[in-house]
């Protein structure tokens, strides 16, 4: 993945899971998805095979 890459809109792909691809920018058509926990709190990211894991808002 490219270093410092311009934020990007994503479109949400259907079905039942929390699929999305990148629709502009340097990363156009690449897939990923979301990882919720066991309360569908969205946890993690997952794109083009790397997880970025969310920051606790503590930490923010």
């Amino acid at each position: 993945m490219p270093a410092d890459c311009e934020p990007a809109a994503l479109g949400l792909l259907p079905g039942d899971g929390d699929e999305f691809i990148v629709i502009a920018g340097a990363l156009r058509g690449q897939r990923g998805f979301f990882s919720r926990d066991a309360g569908g709190a969205v946890v993690a990211v997952d794109l083009g095979g790397r997880i970025f894991h969310r920051v606790p808002d503590a930490l923010v």
